[in-house]
């Protein structure tokens, strides 16, 4: 409700409030009481009209922003750890003062052109981040901005369609069997072979096999249930687009697996209490396995005494050749996503050049239309210089 107040001066100043609660004062004073209270209400008024937006939202800084966006957010805790570093070392030093209504798009742009020429250098002058580097900052930038534009505090997202280099492929590391038994060879420590074992015959995710629970080990049926995982803090069901799987296993992968006493794992668990059984990879103390201690103290070593080094190859690469022997092998791709968990085949289709070449499905599909028999075979005729070629 607009109201009116009397000035020491014996005039008149009308006031009313926005819609989010701010009180404002009309411009100017009035010599009678009416006319301040008719023009407050009047501009009360304007301001509950469809679309009115106030003004001054926009004069709001990013770090003021920042503030009220970050807690309201619904994300993963390891997300939250990595983005919250990209804000402080990238996002906060360039535009925490920065008005929201005062971010340009050029300025983005500049900043995005500039931070990729700082962090991840030129092809004559290459630096140590990853390209994907500059594109996973400026997606939280216009989260950011997004979620103003949500709150009503700008009427448009300034950092979208920002240029950025191509994000390369990712390099993939396919180990022969020779060389897994060469680097598994160079691991001192049965548990650890263990780890390198399963992970290599069952194509799991490091959060997988960390989190994998004796209850989901079935060493009768040779099979295991991936259900769980985790991020090195609590065992989580599957997050979406991943789905539970089961997985056949050979003796050869738990030859050296030590199966723990099937007690509580004692850890927390997202979405239930308590556990029916402990893990089945536990770390040294007893509580999770993390992916980076294992690099350092045994994956890397092992592959320095394999002579192996060179390959650049990760952890993750096991679950690669995984899917590599499968293909190999003749496993059809469908049946290589099902066992990997992939949502969709074309994920999957990067291991299909390792398909073996055979030509008797070629034959048989490409047999002589003019009435010749399908099994009949011949060299061609009539290419000077070229080998024969058979099927």
């Amino acid at each position: 409700m607009p109201w009116v107040e009397k000035l020491p001066s014996g005039r008149y100043r009308g006031a009313y409030r926005l819609p989010n609660g701010a009180k404002r004062y009309l411009d100017g004073t009035f010599t009678h009481k009416k006319p301040a209270r008719d023009a407050a209400i009047e501009a009360e008024g304007s301001v509950k009209r469809p679309g009115w937006r106030d003004p001054r939202a926009g004069e709001t800084t990013w770090a003021d922003w920042h503030s009220i966006w970050w807690p309201a957010r619904v994300i993963e805790p390891q997300t939250a750890k990595s983005e919250a570093s990209m804000v402080k070392n990238h996002i906060m030093p360039r535009w925490g003062d920065v008005a929201l209504a005062s971010i340009k798009r050029h300025d983005v742009q500049a900043w995005m052109t500039e931070f990729v020429t700082t962090n991840l250098g030129t092809l004559e002058e290459p630096r140590h981040r990853s390209s994907s580097t500059a594109r996973r900052v400026l997606t939280v930038f216009v989260s950011s901005l997004t979620a103003a534009m949500d709150a009503e505090l700008i009427v448009g997202n300034p950092a979208l369609r920002i240029k950025l280099p191509p994000t390369p492929e990712g390099r993939e590391v396919f180990l022969t069997r020779e060389q897994y038994a060469a680097l598994v060879n160079a691991v001192p420590s049965s548990a650890d072979r263990a780890v390198l074992d399963f992970l290599v015959g069952t194509g799991a995710r490091f959060g997988e096999m960390a989190g994998l629970h004796i209850h989901n080990l079935d060493l009768v049926a040779g099979r295991v249930l991936f259900a769980d995982t985790t991020d090195g803090e609590e065992i989580k069901p599957y997050t979406k687009g991943r789905r539970n799987r089961h997985v056949p296993l050979m003796q050869w992968m738990v030859d050296e697996l030590d199966v723990p006493e099937p007690t509580g794992c004692h850890l927390r668990h997202r979405g239930r209490k308590g556990c029916a059984s402990g893990l089945v990879f536990p770390g040294a103390h007893g509580g999770v396995r993390d992916d980076r201690n294992f690099s350092q103290r045994v994956f890397t070593p092992a592959l320095r005494t394999a002579g192996l080094s060179h390959l650049g190859a990760t952890i993750h690469d096991l679950r690669h050749t995984y899917a590599s022997w499968l293909v190999q092998d003749g496993i059809p791709l469908a049946r290589v996503a099902e066992l990997l968990g992939h949502a969709s085949i074309r994920t999957t289709e990067k291991y299909a050049h390792f398909a073996p070449p055979t030509t008797d499905d070629v034959q048989r599909a490409m047999r002589d239309p003019r009435g010749a028999n399908v099994g009949q075979t011949s060299t061609l005729r009539g290419y000077t210089g070229l080998h024969a070629v058979t099927p």
